[in-house]
């Protein structure tokens, strides 16, 4: 199955994109560095990207390094001037991958780089992008299951979701229909048992929240100690927990230990995640969900185990009955048909910005996110309510239709008891109504008890009056006339003589 190709100019083809996502209930969305683009932060692999600037912070370091060098020592001099090129031929990929730790100026390098980039991201950036906030609706309108991100710069965090693997993969009655009846509150004001997602957004290549030990992995913040100025020169700060441990050994006059360093936390090419097995039990839940859509935003797809990621969910996407699952890209650079030909179905050639607001443009209703439930009136009188819904002052004519005349409205926060109109043992023309709470009679007097009582109270219709004629019959015994009544409960036993011709 080929890919299908959307240019920014199809309008049908992103109304469609814009109905399958409107009537989506579990959506996956997996972003690269091309969502934050827009907020001045660069991508990996464009001219101006952070391999490019991390190979001339690299070039830099490693000229300053020659030059500084002592010209008297020629045996140093000979061995500088024999690899002169190993500088200049390492390539920008190669410094985020863990080779970097065997050559004292890369390591330099690499920590003087990261810390600049952090510092940049936080002074600088001041908002996130459409497509950040667009993922934060997803979350709010209960459709989103987990976002994977390849970027370390924590945008995700400023709309409020949640980034900390320490929540797991949260609940999984989210998506229950008793959690879907529940207002669509947003999670950081009030997730409750149902809507917890845990881990909202999962960080496949880490962040720049903390600093990670090398021996112990314990982490601890940038500002402590003077630590993220140590790390803009280049050099890696002691770590504390280890050192307090290596001084109370000394103390006690045992040897010492050793000392670990500080560096970033993330993951570069080669290593493994800290929080590996939290993340492969987020995994595993999620593709037990069977997303109906998978957003791909942002990435070219490039890096291994991110393949094997897509092509997981997309399978699950994919074995949904009936195809209606799909997996959409919204990237630039064009897949290779050769490898993502099954699995991809869409490629929007579009900036991840530019399509977000042409799914608003598309689909309004996306970003309408009902936050107070409005009570619904049954045919039997009932108002079901919300935990939290209020009632409305207007009413329509089916709901005044249903409330017992002459009752008094139901109290804000209490639902209005089942009711029902019985005519009291009165005369035909004047009737009053009362109310019977069926639940609590049912309770104290049982239902055979109820199906007693009821039956005694059924009214009984008064006796007609009389029209006037009556029966007579002859007694010739007696020699008068009888009157019966009419009424059968009145009529007594009277002796009746027949005589024969």
């Amino acid at each position: 199955m080929t890919i299908l190709e959307i240019a920014k100019n199809d309008n049908r083809q992103l109304q469609n994109i814009a109905n399958v996502l409107a009537v989506a209930k579990r959506v996956v969305v997996i972003t690269g560095a091309g969502i934050s683009t827009n907020c001045g932060i660069p991508d990996f692999r464009s001219e101006d990207g952070l391999y490019a600037l991390m190979q001339s912070y690299h070039d830099q370091a490693s000229s300053t390094k020659a030059k500084s060098r002592p010209a008297t020592n020629s045996i140093l001099r000979t061995r500088t001037s024999a690899k002169p090129s190993s500088a200049s031929s390492i390539k920008g990929k190669e410094l985020f991958d863990s080779i970097l730790w065997k050559d004292p100026i890369s390591t330099s390098v690499f920590y003087t780089f990261i810390a600049s980039l952090r510092k940049r991201i936080r002074d600088d950036v001041k908002a996130t992008t459409p497509t950040h906030r667009f993922i934060r609706t997803l979350r709010d309108s209960q459709k989103l299951v987990r976002c994977y991100t390849q970027n370390i710069d924590g945008l995700e965090a400023r709309e409020g979701l949640c980034t900390n693997m320490e929540r797991g993969k949260g609940s999984r009655s989210r998506f229950t229909k008793k959690s879907l009846a529940l207002p669509k509150v947003p999670a950081r004001k009030l997730p409750g048992p149902y809507q917890d997602g845990g881990c909202e957004v999962v960080q496949l290549h880490g962040d720049l929240d903390v600093l990670r030990c090398t021996l112990c992995h314990k982490t601890c913040g940038w500002e402590e100690g003077g630590r993220e100025a140590l790390l803009l020169s280049g050099k890696a700060p002691e770590c504390l927990s280890c050192a307090l441990q290596d001084q109370d050994r000394r103390d006690r006059g045992k040897r010492g230990t050793k000392v670990g360093t500080l560096r970033p936390n993330i993951v570069l090419y080669g290593e493994e995640h800290p929080a590996g097995d939290a993340i492969s039990n987020i995994t595993t839940n999620d593709l037990s969900f069977a997303p109906d859509v998978l957003l791909i935003l942002g990435t070219s797809l490039h890096v291994h185990g991110l393949k094997v990621l897509v092509k997981e969910f997309a399978k699950a996407v994919h074995a949904r009955a009936g195809g209606k699952g799909k997996v959409v890209l919204v990237n630039l650079s064009k897949p290779p048909e050769s490898v993502w030909s099954n699995v991809i179905d869409y490629w929007i050639a579009m900036d991840c910005d530019q399509w977000v607001a042409a799914m608003k443009r598309h689909r309004p209703d996306l970003w309408r996110i009902q936050t107070e439930l409005q009570p619904r009136t049954t045919k039997s009188g009932v108002l079901a309510k919300a935990p939290t819904a209020k009632r409305s002052d207007g009413m329509d004519h089916e709901e005044k239709e249903n409330i017992v005349p002459n009752a008094a409205p139901p109290e804000a926060g209490k639902s209005h008891p089942r009711s029902r109109t019985m005519p009291m043992k009165t005369s035909l023309r004047e009737s009053r109504s009362i109310s019977i709470d069926r639940n609590q009679e049912t309770s104290v007097l049982g239902e055979k008890g109820l199906k007693r009582k009821r039956s005694m109270e059924t009214p009984q219709l008064p006796t007609p009056p009389s029209s006037g004629h009556r029966r007579r019959f002859h007694d010739p015994a007696k020699g008068k006339e009888l009157e019966l009544p009419s009424t059968p409960s009145k009529r007594r036993k009277v002796e009746i003589v027949i005589h024969e011709d």
